[in-house]
């Protein structure tokens, strides 16, 4: 037991692990903090609205250790796949860094909204971040998507170059 306790904690120091670990917390972080931002939102619930404020706001913040991690574990990722798939790999590497304005974006729109939502001035910014929300959560959907043609063969949709 306290063998495999220790093998878990150095996979989860391991860049290649711990970026795939992080990789869905943007989507699924995003999407429970706009379902519960929204509901609390309806049923005039402030508590439940900060905390989903603050799910939203660490959620799209974790893109930045992940695209760190990921640059990090992108030359053993392509060591140990077919010489093929290096293109597509590195294509989507530089996808995920290329995209990652729109969770900083939301990142600070969720921060203002925590500290100036309850405001009568912060309402417009709680309407951006709810419309916001929603069309990072889609793009989320597709990002992740991409993710998964890369490095799930029963999902990939294109064949490799050769």
């Amino acid at each position: 037991m306290w063998q495999e306790l220790t093998t878990l904690w150095q996979s989860i120091r391991d860049p290649e692990y711990l970026h795939l670990l992080i990789e869905p917390l943007p989507l699924y972080g995003l999407g429970l903090g706009l379902m519960f931002f929204i509901v609390a939102f309806v049923f005039g619930e402030r508590r439940t609205r900060l905390v989903s404020l603050c799910l939203i706001c660490v959620s799209c913040a974790s893109v930045w250790p992940y695209t760190d991690l990921r640059e990090k574990a992108t030359p053993r990722i392509l060591a140990t796949r077919p010489p093929e798939y290096a293109s597509v790999i590195r294509e989507q590497t530089q996808r995920r860094l290329d995209y990652t304005w729109p969770y900083y974006l939301m990142t600070a729109f969720s921060l203002l909204a925590l500290f100036a939502g309850h405001t009568p001035k912060g309402r417009p910014l709680l309407l951006v971040v709810v419309i916001g929300g929603a069309l990072l959560f889609w793009f989320s959907i597709w990002l992740h998507k991409k993710e998964c043609e890369v490095y799930h063969r029963n999902i990939v949709r294109y064949k490799p170059p050769r």
